[in-house]
């Protein structure tokens, strides 16, 4: 049943989750998007999480009902990237891995496929080689082992800012040569998308010291003042606490970073429509942490994964690891995910989307086994959770067996 809670200046109602999709094997990180016509897609990856994978999948679930039901379950190949660009004729476009060297040789430019939903998620395309990425600063590290679908340590990321009618803005995150840290950097498109220039840098190597991994995972949100404000990880785990910048003139520069409270890896922010800045993230544990002052100074944080165990049987209840939130040290982090006895059940990998003013749906995993796959007869299955007050699926839609599942959940926030 929905549960009601209050935080400073807020208060809000978090509902149950639901399934709204199920399969085995893989089942993990996803993200909700909006079709500019109305439809939202959830999408999910069902593959290891390995830079030497043969084949890519993605599974994709739509709704045309603001998440009420959700229906026309399927797997793609070719989409292994986001598909953030929303556009005006009703598709959902963006670049999609792997990146190539282009041409080869060097390791400043670079192309992958371009990818397209359309019809609401009906039909999609796949335009080989059809982005490019341009005018790098400086060589992109190869990957010390090189495959068909991972070439360099390049990682387009999730948000696309629209800075005026027809000119994008997007970040990269990638480990330049000579560096043990990632950087990111502000990429600019005007043509949807399929050309990415290279603009600045928000945060260099050299900044990420101290930190397992550099300023990486970036997301993107504008502020009611009108300025950007760039939230990204650092490492993972709970001492390794999310870093921001802020920019004043568009993207050509950027602040010295800070942290946030939160931690530790994919933050997704964004400013709703009654001006609250929602940001979602985890490891340990799935938090939504609301700031209701204009630049984020001071957050709130709402334990998700306290009230998805609160909501939920014993089937479906998601452990953050044996570790819990104190700090650890880099090998006990790696050897949690692969911890049979006590494994991190969530990657913690979230997304959220506003569907109404003040309605927030967020998405996230439940994975049993830790990073390891989901053994086809076992009697728990690993699950994508998406929180939504209780609706029943479609009785042509549920599969007696136990399965991965998807589920959904709604959180309707008010300003006190």
């Amino acid at each position: 049943m929905a549960q009601e809670y209050s935080l400073e200046g807020l208060q809000f109602t978090a509902g149950t989750p639901r399934v709204v999709a199920e399969g085995v094997g893989f089942c993990w990180y996803p993200a909700i998007r909006r079709f500019s016509s109305g439809e939202l897609m959830i999408g999910y990856s069902l593959n290891p999480d390995s830079n030497e994978n043969l084949v890519n999948v993605t599974g994709i679930s739509l709704s045309s009902d603001n998440g009420a039901t959700w229906a026309r379950h399927c797997d793609v190949t070719g989409l292994s990237g986001r598909l953030d660009i929303s556009l005006p004729d009703g598709t959902l476009a963006g670049p999609n891995q792997p990146f190539k060297p282009d041409p080869p040789g060097q390791w400043r430019s670079f192309v992958g496929h371009y990818g397209r939903f359309e019809q609401g998620g009906q039909r999609y395309t796949v335009e080989l080689w059809g982005t490019r990425i341009e005018g790098l600063p400086r060589d992109v590290k190869p990957h010390a082992v090189q495959s068909r679908t991972r070439w360099a340590q390049l990682s387009p990321f999730r948000d696309t800012i629209e800075l005026e009618p027809g000119r994008l803005m997007s970040t990269s995150y990638m480990t330049f040569d000579g560096d043990e840290r990632y950087s990111t950097v502000v990429t600019v498109s005007e043509d949807e998308g399929r050309t990415w220039h290279y603009l600045s840098t928000v945060c260099g190597a050299e900044a990420g010291a101290g930190a397992r991994e550099g300023f990486c995972e970036s997301s993107l949100v504008r502020l009611e003042d009108g300025d950007l404000m760039c939230v990204g990880r650092m490492g993972g785990g709970r001492d390794q606490l999310l870093a921001r910048t802020y920019s004043s003139d568009e993207g050509k520069t950027w602040t010295p970073i800070d942290r946030l409270p939160a931690w530790s890896v994919l933050p997704d922010i964004m400013r709703m429509s009654n001006g609250v800045l929602a940001l979602s993230t985890g490891r340990p544990g799935l938090f939504l942490w609301l700031s209701t002052d204009r630049r984020g100074e001071h957050w709130e944080p709402f334990d998700v994964m306290a009230h998805h165990n609160a909501e939920m049987d014993s089937a479906h209840q998601i452990s953050p690891g044996k570790y819990g939130l104190e700090p650890i040290t880099r090998e006990q982090y790696r050897s949690v995910h692969h911890d049979f006895d006590q494994p991190d059940q969530t990657t913690s990998y979230t997304s959220i989307l506003e569907v109404e003013p003040g309605r927030l749906l967020m998405v996230y995993d439940r994975i049993p086994y830790g990073w390891m796959p989901v053994p086809t007869d076992a009697e728990v299955r690993s699950r994508i959770l998406q929180r939504y007050p209780t609706f029943a699926l479609p009785p042509d839609s549920m599969i007696p067996n136990e399965r991965e599942r998807i589920y959904i959940l709604e959180i309707d926030i008010e300003r006190q």
